[in-house]
């Protein structure tokens, strides 16, 4: 066991998680470690901050879920930006990721920021989802304004009211694709007593609950992001934010996860904001922003 996986495994036994909880991240930090990606570890850091910042908020005790998850009429605004500036770095060295961002997210619709590598539009997302503060501007999430938040209240506000998606799967190898789902409720803070059902409801939600007992290897792509989009949506999240969640699908399988989340949609009420750069699945969606070098150059209605 090297420095990385005692680290993890500490931190999971210092928070009085469960052996199962310590295992769980030892194995996907070895798997990581292995075959990792730059999107592996920003989504495991996620994973692993959200459990610390569950514990504390807490006083290491199990946290209920709680807040108001009552889905608004569609058509109000679930998100707005107002004058958001990004800026990485200083001085001559400093990059303007994002300049004089303003939009409004519609509730109960699926949008989409598309734009080329570069253009700034998951940058973008990272900050309409509270993972990001910009450099200047507001953002305000159900009349609520995000920015500025402690991290801590970052943390509770994506637990309780917001789902993330990655490019990268995220699902731990040697786990099912229920447990993984399951997993998730745990690192959440969700009480135990009903986490098996609402893994399970997930499950069912994205067609994959008859295939719950298998491990990602035995999956396909298609199904492997099903799984981690029930993940997402397993503590009933009113907004649920994709990074290019059809970027390392097909064409067919990339079709099917868009069929997922317009079902979602219609189903729940949920409102979806995803980022892509595939001209089929932008016909798809309700509303489309195009950035281009950190600024919005146009926005597109569908419907």
């Amino acid at each position: 066991m090297n420095k990385v996986h005692l680290f993890i495994l500490t931190t999971s036994l210092y928070l009085n998680a469960s052996v199962y909880n310590s295992f769980a991240f030892v194995v996907n930090i070895y798997y990581l470690t292995g075959h990792y990606t730059k999107n592996d570890r920003y989504f495991l850091g996620y994973l692993t901050a959200t459990m610390i910042a569950s514990h504390e908020e807490n006083g290491g005790s199990q946290m209920s879920v709680v807040g108001d998850k009552t889905l608004r009429t569609s058509g109000e605004a679930i998100l707005k930006a107002a004058g958001i500036k990004r800026i990485f770095g200083r001085g001559n060295a400093s990059v303007n990721a994002l300049s004089d961002i303003h939009l409004t997210i519609e509730t109960g619709a699926i949008t989409a920021l598309k734009g080329r590598s570069g253009s700034g539009k998951t940058t973008l997302l990272n900050i309409l989802s509270a993972l990001d503060e910009p450099t200047e501007g507001q953002v305000f999430f159900r009349n609520r304004e995000i920015t500025g938040m402690s991290g801590k209240e970052r943390n509770a506000l994506r637990r309780k009211e917001i789902g993330l998606v990655f490019q990268s799967f995220g699902l731990v190898p040697l786990m099912s694709a229920y447990e993984n789902v399951e997993f998730g409720l745990r690192i959440a803070g969700s009480p135990v007593m009903g986490n098996r059902e609402a893994a399970e409801s997930a499950l069912e939600c994205v067609g994959m609950k008859e295939r719950m007992r298998h491990r990602p290897s035995e999956l396909s792509g298609g199904e492997q992001q099903r799984v981690a989009i029930a993940r997402a949506i397993a503590h009933e999240p009113v907004l649920l934010i994709a990074d290019e969640p059809t970027a390392e699908l097909d064409s067919r399988m990339g079709l099917q996860v868009m069929r997922v989340f317009r079902d979602l949609v219609k189903r729940t009420g949920m409102t979806i904001v995803m980022t892509t750069h595939d001209p089929g699945i932008m016909e798809l969606v309700d509303h489309v922003f195009e950035l281009e070098d950190g600024k919005i150059v146009s926005q597109t209605t569908n419907r």
